[in-house]
């Protein structure tokens, strides 16, 4: 053998021995690692936990509590405004526009005017007003005259007759012109041929916000068009969709939890306050429900998409925390202590009907044996399933 074929076997020697070697410290550090859990068989009724799985797991006991739990119906809904909240301004007579400086979002007072209208009409109806209005005494003095002298048989019934006809027919002119001057804003007590005048403000009727605006400067506005839209938040309500087979669990009264789309996290609470009484086209009715809070009321904006959670009537039911059911396939099963040893714990797995949740909470029906003072695995359970 000569000098290279030995040198080469050397080294052959030695990488075996160090990869040898090598094999022999991986092997060995497993061994040192962690702590095994392992799953309980399919249909075990018994599982044995040790304390020291306990521990590294992070484990923890509790007990069932007695409470009342409220099944929910999960709906859809939008915050809403009551009928009367929502005000189209528009106009009696035609007018041009004149003096508008609104803007959307706007805040108006009741009585405070809004914009103008002016049209020559305006200045015709006070005109025939105060004209019919003057004539009225006159007419009045005459048919007070001819009516006595008809009494008295001295004058002729036809005179009399005509008196009463001109006099209620300029009554009934003056009052029907009071009343379209009052349409218009126009106080007849007040009006003089010194105070005719061709332009009328536009009042608000209520307090509130301004939601539209229709019109501008110089426009014409004809008569019964719209101008402006307002819009009172003072009795805003949530209005809920539900679907025909939820209604007979429905009824004024209930609680209901409601989130926002863009904070699902933050909860305000409402109650049902009216059913409507008609199915609609897909099958679903409105529900109207009351913000019991004014404060978080106030914050809502009309038109705003809610998600909210219809409360049923409460039933009085045994509850354990969420994450002590274990879902095994399609059934739900709680690990209950049935003895302790050095060692550890014997545990009997135990299975539950889930019922309402509630803040964490999930009610559990009635069960043989299990009552307040039961240990119940309420965290890891799910590694021993």
């Amino acid at each position: 053998m000569n000098a290279f074929q030995s040198n080469t076997l050397i080294s052959g020697v030695l990488i075996l021995a160090l990869a040898t070697f090598s094999g022999c410290g991986k092997n060995e550090k497993p061994a040192a690692e962690g702590i095994e859990v392992t799953e309980a068989p399919e249909g075990a009724g018994e599982i044995f936990l040790t304390i020291e799985q306990f521990n590294t797991m992070e484990m923890a006991w509790g007990n069932p509590v007695k409470g009342e739990f409220s099944s929910e119906i999960s709906v859809q809904g939008t915050v809403e405004v009551p009928v009367e909240g929502r005000q189209e301004i528009s106009a009696y007579f035609g007018g041009y526009v004149s003096g508008l400086k609104l803007m959307e979002g706007q805040k108006v007072r009741k009585g405070e005017t809004l914009f103008y209208l002016e049209n020559p009409d305006f200045i015709r109806l006070q005109q025939d007003y105060l004209e019919t209005n003057s004539q009225l005494a006159y007419l009045k003095a005459e048919f007070e005259r001819h009516k006595t002298l008809f009494g008295e048989q001295i004058s002729a019934q036809k005179n009399y007759l005509k008196a009463e006809a001109d006099y209620q027919g300029a009554l009934a002119k003056s009052q029907s012109l009071k009343k379209q001057l009052t349409l218009i804003n126009i106080n007849t007590d007040q009006l003089s041929p010194e105070t005719i005048r061709s332009k009328v403000p536009v009042y608000s009727p209520i307090d509130g916000f301004v939601e539209d605006v229709h019109i501008v400067p110089g426009q014409f506005l004809i008569a019964s068009g719209k101008a402006v839209s307002l819009l009172n938040k003072d009795h805003m309500h949530l209005e809920l969709a539900l679907f025909e087979k939820d209604i007979p669990n429905i009824h004024p009264g209930q609680k209901v939890e409601v989130s926002m789309p863009d904070s699902p996290d933050k909860f305000l609470m409402a109650e049902v306050h009216l059913v409507g009484q008609s199915i609609n086209a897909e099958r679903q009715i409105n529900v109207h429900a009351h913000v019991m809070d004014e404060a978080e009321e106030e914050k809502l904006i009309p038109g705003t998409f809610i998600q909210a959670r219809v409360q049923l009537d409460p039933q009085e039911s045994w509850a354990l925390p969420e994450d002590a059911l274990v879902a095994v396939e399609e059934d739900y099963y709680i690990l209950v202590q049935k003895e302790k040893t050095p060692q550890g714990y014997k545990l009997e797995r135990v299975k539950v009907v889930p019922g309402a949740k509630s803040h964490s909470m999930i009610a559990i029906q009635p069960i043989a044996g299990v009552d307040q003072s039961t240990l119940v695995l309420t965290k890891g359970g799910f590694n021993l399933l």
